[in-house]
């Protein structure tokens, strides 16, 4: 598998080369990724609808990326990102074919209390952790883009849906619930907590319990993961 690595990051030479190797049921499978970053002969993005299209098929075993005519040495960015996705980076630096491992550390964050930074501890990331400290199970990272709901990406419908979740009408403690505010799409989301209760994390406030009543006319619908609860 290597093999076929390399090659496909050499054909992406001057731009880094990416991808995501999977493993499903056991196996681990390569899985070349188009790099869509603006800036592609010094950084990498993977597509999120590439990266949820992975998760449904198998567990990410690592990403994959490459570096320029530099070191395969992960960059301060690389380190950031491998921990907050929760998933190894292995690097290549090409045309060297040097290698190296990145493990993310994994922090165990209080889920209330926490200062919003978006894409670090925003929402979603709530969700995410919620579900690593409560179920110990994994629900996949997505690099959302900043402003989303105002260019017509939905997320939450379009991305997230698709990993088993099913729309129920009650709540239950460890369901998801959407949010639209002041948005024509989802873009906001949170976790029940049991007794009209819920917790999220959102812009200018600390991550916190909530009365869902008062967020009621706010309410898309509510999601229940089968896949692991």
């Amino acid at each position: 598998m290597e093999k076929d690595i390399l090659e496909y990051l050499h054909s992406q030479y001057p731009n880094e080369g990416c991808g995501i190797v999977l493993n499903k049921k056991g196996t681990l499978n390569w899985i070349p990724c188009k790099n869509i970053s603006p800036e592609p002969t010094k950084h990498f993005k993977i597509c999120p609808k590439d990266y949820v299209k992975a998760t449904l098929r198998g567990d990410i075993h690592t990403i994959v990326h490459s570096h320029v005519n530099g070191s395969c040495k992960p960059s301060n960015f690389d380190i950031e990102q491998s921990n907050h996705l929760q998933v190894p980076y292995t690097i290549y630096s090409i045309p060297e074919n040097e290698k190296y491992v990145y493990t993310p550390k994994y922090n165990v964050v209080p889920l209330l209390g926490r200062e919003y930074e978006f894409g670090k501890q925003d929402c979603w990331t709530l969700v995410r952790d919620y579900y690593k400290q409560n179920y110990n199970s994994e629900l996949p990272m997505l690099e959302f883009e900043e402003g989303f709901h105002d260019k017509g990406i939905n997320y939450f419908e379009d991305l997230i849906e698709p990993w088993n979740g099913k729309i129920v009408s009650n709540p239950e403690i460890g369901d998801i619930i959407y949010f639209k505010i002041n948005s024509d799409i989802p873009n906001h989301c949170g976790i029940y907590t049991g007794n009209d209760t819920f917790i999220h994390a959102r812009i200018k406030h600390l991550s916190c319990t909530d009365f869902l009543p008062r967020w009621q006319k706010y309410v898309v619908r509510y999601v229940r993961c089968k896949k692991f609860t």
